[in-house]
């Protein structure tokens, strides 16, 4: 039994490894078969890619001798061509700078420029401590002796547009400033110091002062002051209940005007309204109070409206100002009799008549009366 089972083992061991070896070389077999057609497929890669290269040569030779016998001709040709070239180049230069010429003689035009307007210089007046220097200085370089100055009187001239700030020279202290300086400092006793606004004409022979091109002095004797010829007065008040005054009635003279020094009456809302320069004040002020019972009348009244001045030819006269014209939205007339007279140049003066009457704004309507008529 043993014996058996030790055969069947054997012949089971050996039945096994003739399979492996059968199978062992199968697949070998197949291994090589596979590298065979491995090989064949790379051979036969290779073979086109070896006769490509051969191939291009070949065209490439051909192509090369072709282009070799076109360009003969053409080189022949560009040979022939080439002295005509040469000779045509200078035709061709000269004809050019003759073309040129014409455009480098003719002068370029110069484009006219617009001219910008210049602006107005603004009248600068000096403070009053530096006026007063100057004022001396020039009058000490004028005048060789104190004593030709007796009896005299000196006018500055200041030439500004600013009314108000005229009227902040024009002071009673500050022309008592400026006589006792003079006279402690140089020894010039002037009768009187004048202040006006404006620019002195040539007529009056004024010098002006160092250093400033809008202030003047002029020396005057005291017979040849203009005064003026008549005293002159006026009453202003409201006619009618259209509107309402700060006073019940504002009394107008020359000869208070030649006292105080001022140029006129000044005619607005409120007796001291505030403006952009500063201050400003109406000497007949239109009542300004927000609770009075002509608000609705007086509103329409600006504070600067208008002003009421004084000619030795014409007596009062009547000039708007620009707040109170149709520019601004105001309406500004006198009424004389059936006439009505429209005001809305501020540069024109109207003589008044006793009895006009002055309408402001919408509903202010003032009367004016020549007192000395009465």
């Amino acid at each position: 039994m043993s014996k058996l089972s030790a055969w069947i083992k054997k012949s089971f061991n050996g039945f096994s490894e003739k399979i492996g070896n059968v199978l062992q070389d199968k697949k070998t077999t197949e291994n090589m078969a596979a590298e065979d057609t491995q090989t064949q497929v790379r051979e036969a890669m290779e073979q086109p890619q070896q006769a490509q290269p051969q191939q291009s040569q070949q065209e490439q030779t051909q192509t090369q001798q072709a282009q070799h016998e076109q360009s003969q001709p053409q080189q022949a040709q560009s040979q022939s061509q080439q002295p005509q070239q040469e000779q045509a180049r200078p035709q061709q230069t000269q004809s050019q700078s003759q073309q040129s010429q014409p455009e480098q003689s003719q002068p370029q035009q110069a484009q006219p420029q617009q001219e910008k307007p210049q602006a107005q210089p603004r009248k600068t007046l000096d403070n009053k401590e530096l006026l007063l220097r100057r004022v001396i200085t020039t009058l000490s370089e004028k005048i060789e002796y104190a004593a030709d100055i007796n009896g005299k009187k000196l006018v500055i001239w200041l030439d500004c547009d600013d009314e108000l700030e005229f009227l902040s020279y024009n002071t009673d202290s500050y022309r008592q400033q400026m006589l006792s300086t003079l006279v402690n400092e140089r020894g010039f006793g002037f009768e009187q110091v004048m202040f006006k606004m404006g620019k002195p004409t040539a007529e009056l022979h004024a010098t002006k002062v160092k250093d400033n091109d809008f202030e003047y002095l002029q020396l005057v004797e005291k017979e040849i002051v203009q005064e003026h010829k008549i005293a002159c007065k006026a009453e202003i008040s409201i006619y009618g209940g259209a509107g309402s005054l700060k006073e019940e009635k504002y009394i107008l003279s020359s000869e208070d005007m030649k006292e105080k020094m001022i140029t006129a009456y000044n005619i607005g809302a409120g007796q001291f309204p505030k403006i952009p320069t500063g201050y400003r004040e109406n000497h007949i002020a239109i009542d300004d109070d927000p609770n009075s019972s002509m608000r609705e009348k007086n509103k329409y009244v600006s504070r600067m409206h208008a002003h009421i001045g004084y000619s030795e030819k014409y007596g009062f006269y009547f000039q708007v100002e620009q707040d109170g014209t149709r520019l601004v939205g105001k309406r500004t007339r006198i009424f004389r009799g059936a006439e009505k007279i429209e005001c809305d140049n501020p540069q024109a003066r109207i003589p008044l008549q006793s009895g006009d009457l002055i309408e402001l704004g919408k509903a202010v309507v003032l009367r004016f009366v020549q007192l000395n008529e009465k």
